[in-house]
């Protein structure tokens, strides 16, 4: 039987990326997910459930300086993500994987029964 809760997060981070697009230098959609293993997230296995090549660059920030990121204009549209992120999700972090101008960004935390949930992206840093 599967937890409620677990949909519950889904969903709620499903609503709060409505419309919203993730601009660097360029514009990317933000994807929920949610990884069910409760177990320890090291950087390899961050790598390796991201699908990026094995030994990539991981660079780890607090949830603040993605959501500083965001343009002033744009802030008030991820109010409601800044809150599933903060409300129901423990630990929020910030991860940043390769070392290539084009990086994968992953923010996420522990769900309340353990499993990972978060939202996950692209960034071009040049």
């Amino acid at each position: 039987m599967s937890d409620p809760k677990k949909p519950t997060v889904l969903a709620a981070l499903q609503e709060a990326v409505k419309g919203l697009l993730y601009v660097s230098e360029t514009e990317a959609e933000l994807e929920p997910f949610v990884w069910d293993d409760a177990g320890d997230l090291t950087h390899d296995r961050l790598v390796a459930l991201a699908g990026a090549a094995k030994g990539a660059a991981v660079e780890e920030a607090l949830l603040e300086s993605f959501l500083r990121m965001i343009s002033a204009e744009d802030r008030p549209k991820y109010a409601k993500l800044a809150g599933v992120l903060q409300k129901d999700l423990i630990g929020t972090k910030v991860y940043k994987i390769g070392a290539e101008a084009e990086k994968l960004v992953y923010v996420f935390g522990r769900t309340k029964d353990g499993g990972w949930a978060g939202v996950r992206t692209t960034v071009v840093e040049t």
